[in-house]
């Protein structure tokens, strides 16, 4: 069993440094050389299940991949970045001007009307949970996704429902591969945020 959990590459909203959180952005240019890189990655690997977040910027990633792969990505709205409302489309600047009790929080979690809720949260990495203990053992899944969501779903992995009552210390980079296995009933952590990929990109 092989799971791999990937970040998209850079978009337009990580080249202008804008919050992103479900608004729609395509990959930079720069982006699109590492999806390619990222394709290339997986070459000789095949993989039986393959998903990704709706949204562009994943959906271009996994067709790097997929020029390598017998099959397409499945999107899934479930696999989106954190929603964030008001917030998206800004930069931290304009945020923390806007609303300056946000700098003593986690964007993903400032608790702002209209933004993703913990609960909300929790029930879509239950979600992906369920789907990713459905793999068989001989098989091998890869999930395209978004940096916040993907870091809170490790936590997820590791506390369960009381992931939003500790410290969040994962970093996901553009592309950067986390991969997980189940062993007799126990997690396993290959290793997380793996982009050697990029090497000279």
């Amino acid at each position: 069993m092989a799971i791999y959990l990937i970040r998209h590459g850079e978009s337009e909203g990580n080249r202008t440094a804008k919050v992103q959180g479900c608004g729609d952005f395509e990959l930079s240019t720069k982006g699109k050389r590492q999806a390619l890189r990222l394709g290339e990655s997986f070459a000789d690997t095949s993989i039986d299940h393959f998903y990704s977040s709706d949204l562009t910027r994943a959906r271009e990633t996994a067709a790097a991949m997929e020029k390598y792969q017998q099959q397409k990505a499945i999107p899934s709205k479930d696999f989106r970045e954190i929603y964030l409302g008001p917030l998206e489309g800004k930069t931290r600047d304009q945020i923390f001007e806007m609303y300056p009790h946000v700098r003593d929080k986690t964007i993903l979690r400032s608790g702002l009307e209209g933004t993703e809720t913990d609960e909300e949260i929790t029930i879509r990495c239950e979600k992906l949970y369920r789907l990713v203990r459905s793999i068989k053992a001989d098989e091998t899944a890869a999930i395209v996704s978004h940096g916040g969501f993907l870091s809170i779903f490790l936590m997820y992995l590791l506390a369960g429902e009381n992931w939003h009552t500790l410290h969040r210390p994962f970093r996901i980079d553009n592309t950067g591969v986390s991969k997980i296995s189940w062993k007799e009933e126990r997690l396993v952590i290959h290793y997380i945020n793996q982009y050697h990929h990029l090497k000279n990109t």
